[in-house]
């Protein structure tokens, strides 16, 4: 996938194509609210439905500026992914 943070940051500088997605990460209080769940499922559905993909979470897609997600959010981030892959794409991943 990619073999140093250097072939990360690449990656990310050249923008998404097929196989890459970006998403910013919002927050109200403890709840994620960006993205939108439907937009989240939607990426990850066509990554499954095609030779896959991969999402990176805290980046904004149009500037491409790195934005991270705090330490203490990564949980709640892990669980929401997790949630609209259960609860919003049929059959799950």
């Amino acid at each position: 996938m990619f073999n140093s943070k250097k072939d990360l940051l690449d990656k990310i500088r050249l923008g998404e194509d097929s196989f890459l997605e970006f998403k910013d990460v919002r927050f109200s209080g403890d709840r994620v609210i960006g993205p939108h769940r439907d937009s989240m499922a939607d990426e990850l559905a066509a990554f499954a439905n095609a030779r896959g993909g991969v999402c990176i979470l805290g980046v904004d897609d149009k500037t491409k500026e790195i934005l991270g997600i705090a330490e203490d959010r990564l949980a709640r981030v892990e669980d929401f992914v997790r949630e609209v892959t259960n609860d919003s794409i049929v059959p799950t991943l």
